[in-house]
């Protein structure tokens, strides 16, 4: 008789014993979202149709499109709607700013531009719909324990379960699109708006509320007068919050077809396409920088556009009451702050200046060039040979964009000379003696490098003419007339600097020459044109091909197709790569250095170096912001111009970009010194409305001289 072996069974020690108490949490789940799916669908409609309706008429709508739709605005619509936004939540500078910033989105290409609108749309609808939700939920949470003692285990298993795990089921009850993408991009970036504006409600001091409710406010009066008001920055802060992580989930929403930024990045990924990839990054960034800034408000900013027109309207009867120190003014007499006035010395600066100006501004409409484009040669075949034609200082085989820099700059020291001349007034702070500086030497940097390139080697006998010498000597004479302006100029800085030495200044001014001499060794052009790749033993190789075919017509398409394939190859293995210190190139790696060494040593001497005396390091400092303009404009104007007429697999390379980059970073060292001066303020004695009384000589008479 036999005794059939019966495996033991296991042990509390053993972790097969795991197996005999499964918990099937995973089946419980898709047994509930099977139900909903197949039960709950007039619910589910209702959920969704906030997104769709918002999807539908501002965002892209199929068979649906109202002119206000975003995705199909013109580029300029788009950033002139954001341009306003911008100065009305900050400041006209902000609007600026994010409307070049939109612009730049443009620049990438089409296909980043339709994605980048795409973008906005569904962040805008994402934090739309979270702030509905998440501000009346954070009111409630922050005034209710009980209501945030539910809400707050949610919170924490939104922000930490993965976004693939509830991505799963909103595919099923939706499927995929941009709503259901909006949806999970929902789940992550709601929590911190909940949380911050509980955390807004909670922290309003406790006697304000009892002081209000003592006076007789309802608890509505108290949450709108009282709690919402010194809730506000944290409220703000978490709506920034919000549009941050819904900017992050962006390549997640891209596997749920839902269109933007986030498909070519995820393109990019999948095709290890490096370019792509840095494009739409930069796409991103820039679409983050801007609603940043938008959302997050300074205390620079001062109040919002609508908030000081409100406020005029609720006073337009009594105006006094706006006044910020109504209280202070004297019954008899006042004093008044206005600009100190321009000497005769420095208004014969600011003279100067401006006739440099005028004369460059004017040299940029007469011819720069003659027989051949100088730098468009480089971009284009077709600008090697223009025998008995010239070009002025804006056309694209003349000056370019190094021409329009130099018109922009000569206008912007026009400006600043004819305001200082008029009389020094408050607005436009930039419009005085630095910015004149700045300007000049960048308009003078321009002209430089225009006159420092080479033509390309197989260009025709290129010859400048008089407009290029013109403009040098109009920026020369701008520039001097900026530098003595400049040093005659009542400047002087609001707070005192430190009298320490700037070693972020000096390792800044370290990074752009480290930058520059990079630069001057990698590529400025990558030329993959079949024209340039093509070797003589190349062509003679074609050439018997194509004397093969002739002979014999059955090889026709078989030797077109090994021609082809030849000429791709060369295209790819073979492709020029000009530096900036070959003489194939213009050798701007040259003058990048020279002009960088200049700014390294004024930088040095503005650091502190030189001693601590405030009005040189500011001089200085304009120097170097001025010498920081010019090499950034060297590189700009090359991508510029190239980028303007350039040929099919012409493209700029790195080495202009790293020249670029450098003189951003020289010019940023410069900013903590300029933003601190302004111009000197004399005080005047106020009587009877008269901004200053009259000795027996009839001069006025300041209370104060110039500070210092």
């Amino acid at each position: 008789m036999k005794v059939l072996a019966q495996d033991p069974a296991p042990g509390v020690a053993d972790n097969a014993v795991l197996d005999q108490w499964t918990i099937t949490f995973g089946a419980w789940i898709d047994q509930m979202v099977r139900w909903i799916d197949q039960n709950m669908a007039p619910v589910l409609d209702v959920i969704e149709w906030p997104f769709t309706f918002l999807f539908r008429n501002f965002v892209f709508g199929s068979g649906h499109h109202p002119f206000w739709e975003i995705s199909d605005m013109p580029w300029i619509a788009v950033c002139a709607i954001f341009l306003v936004i911008g100065t009305f939540t900050r400041n006209i500078r902000v609007g600026v700013t994010v409307a070049l910033a939109l612009a730049g989105c443009g620049i990438l290409g089409a296909e980043y531009w339709k994605e980048t609108v795409i973008t906005l749309g569904i962040i805008i609808v994402a934090v739309v719909l979270c702030a509905v939700i998440g501000i009346p939920l954070g009111v409630l949470c922050g005034r209710f324990d009980g209501v945030w003692n539910v809400v707050r285990p949610v919170l924490d298993a939104m922000q930490v379960v993965h976004p693939f795990i509830y991505m799963l089921p909103i595919i099923f009850f939706f499927g995929i699109g941009p709503e259901p993408a909006t949806m999970v991009t929902m789940v992550f970036a709601l929590p911190p708006l909940i949380r911050l504006t509980n955390l807004g409600i909670r922290q309003v001091p406790a006697d304000v509320v009892e002081a209000s409710r003592a006076y007789g406010a309802s608890e509505g009066r108290v949450l709108r007068d009282v709690q919402l008001p010194l809730a506000r920055p944290a409220i703000m802060t978490g709506l920034n919050q919000t549009l941050l992580l819904s900017i992050s989930m962006l390549g997640i929403a891209a596997i749920m077809a839902s269109g933007g930024l986030g498909r070519p990045v995820f393109q990019a990924v999948q095709n290890l396409d490096t370019a792509q990839a840095a494009s739409s990054g930069l796409a991103l960034f820039i679409v983050a920088v801007v609603l940043d800034r938008i959302s997050q408000t300074e205390a620079s900013d001062g109040e919002f556009l609508l908030t000081r027109i409100r406020k005029a309207w609720r006073h337009r009867r009594d105006p006094e009451a706006l006044l910020p120190a109504a209280a202070t003014i004297g019954a008899v007499a006042a004093t008044e702050a206005v600009p100190a006035p321009a000497r005769a010395r420095e208004r014969r600066s600011a003279a100067a200046a401006l006739a440099g100006a005028l004369l460059a501004t004017l040299a940029v409409f007469l011819p720069w060039g003659a027989d051949s484009g100088l730098i468009s040669g480089y971009a284009r075949f077709a600008d090697l040979d223009l025998g008995g034609r010239s070009f002025n200082g804006l056309a694209a085989e003349g000056g370019s964009v190094y021409g329009y820099g130099v018109l922009g700059f000569s206008l912007f020291v026009a400006a600043a000379a004819l305001a200082t001349l008029r009389g020094p007034s408050r607005f436009g702070r930039r419009l005085g003696a630095d910015g004149a500086m700045v300007c000049a030497l960048g308009a003078f940097t321009c002209t430089v490098a225009y006159l420092w390139g080479s033509p390309p080697e197989a260009s025709a006998a290129y010859r400048d003419r008089a407009g290029v010498w013109l403009a040098l000597i109009g920026c020369a004479l701008a520039t001097a007339g900026a530098a003595a302006w400049v040093c005659r100029a009542p400047f002087s800085p609001r707070r005192p600097l430190p009298r320490v030495i700037a070693v972020g200044r000096i390792a800044g001014a370290a990074a752009a020459v480290c930058l520059v001499v990079i630069s001057g060794f990698s590529g400025w052009t990558f030329d993959e044109r079949a024209q340039s790749v093509v070797t003589p033993e190349l062509e003679a190789e074609i050439e018997e091909l194509r004397r093969q075919a002739e002979a014999d017509p059955a090889l026709r398409n078989e030797t077109a197709l090994k021609i082809t394939a030849l000429v791709n190859e060369a295209e790819r293995s073979q492709r020029i790569i000009t530096d900036g210190f070959t003489d194939r190139g213009p050798r701007f790696g040259f003058l990048a250095l020279i002009v960088v060494a200049l700014g390294a040593a004024s930088a040095l001497a503005a650091s502190g170096l030189a001693g601590h005396d405030e009005r040189r390091k500011w001089r200085w400092s304009t120097v170097t912001a001025g010498l920081g303009v010019g090499l950034t404009m060297i590189a700009a104007a090359w991508i510029g111009t190239l980028t303007r007429v350039a040929d099919p697999r012409l493209l700029t390379g790195a080495g202009a970009f790293l020249c670029l980059l450098a003189g951003l970073v020289l010019l940023t060292t410069t900013r903590s010194v300029l933003n601190e001066f302004r111009r000197s303020e004399v005080y005047l004695e106020i009587h009877d409305g008269n901004p200053a009384h009259s000795d027996a000589a009839g001069a006025a008479y300041p209370l104060a001289q110039a500070a210092d």
